[in-house]
């Protein structure tokens, strides 16, 4: 009885080990890969004022998109030069399914923080965000996109809204320089 016990169990660990040996690797859906919109390298060239009352300048912006994680998420990582300043910044744009939403979340090196949301539409791309500046005063954002059919060109404009008022905070004209979806 105790050799046949034996076998039984050996054979049920080895069927269970086959079968957890086979599941299959789990694999992005297609949420997450309309974000794909924004894969390889972008130069975009504009304008931007970092408030309502400050003095509007020249932009140049260069992204570096890959797939991470699996593909699971799409790393931005970018050079922000005007101002007299060059910023840099990360970014993490995903699919959150127990929100069943496009997520963004990004770090810049003078400390702004943001997180939003993103929807898509035949190549247009709508962010909702808040940003949290430096100084931790909340900027409530909108940045709408349009990518061009082939992909290879991208214009945009960003508004803010804080304490009550409402300025563009960013537009501009970019190409893909490298990769795609």
């Amino acid at each position: 009885m105790q050799r046949i016990s034996a076998l039984l169990f050996l054979s049920i660990f080895c069927f269970a080990t086959a079968v957890q040996a086979q599941a299959p690797t789990p694999k992005p859906g297609p949420e997450v890969k309309k974000w794909g919109i924004w894969a390889g390298d972008w130069t975009i060239l504009g304008t931007s004022k970092d408030g309502p009352s400050q003095q509007e300048y020249k932009v140049e912006w260069h992204m570096h998109n890959h797939w991470v994680v699996g593909g699971f998420a799409l790393q931005s990582d970018s050079t922000w030069k005007g101002n007299g300043l060059e910023l840099h910044y990360l970014e993490i744009l995903s699919y959150d399914p127990a929100r069943k939403a496009n997520t963004l979340s990004g770090f810049e090196s003078d400390g702004t923080t943001w997180t939003g949301t993103a929807t898509f539409n035949h190549g247009t791309s709508v962010e909702n965000y808040t940003q949290i500046g430096p100084d931790g005063k909340p900027a409530n954002c909108r940045n709408d996109w349009v990518v061009s059919a082939d992909g290879k060109a991208v214009s945009g404009k960003s508004e803010c809204e804080q304490g009550g008022v409402r300025w563009t905070s960013f537009t501009g004209k970019g190409t893909r320089t490298k990769g795609g979806t």
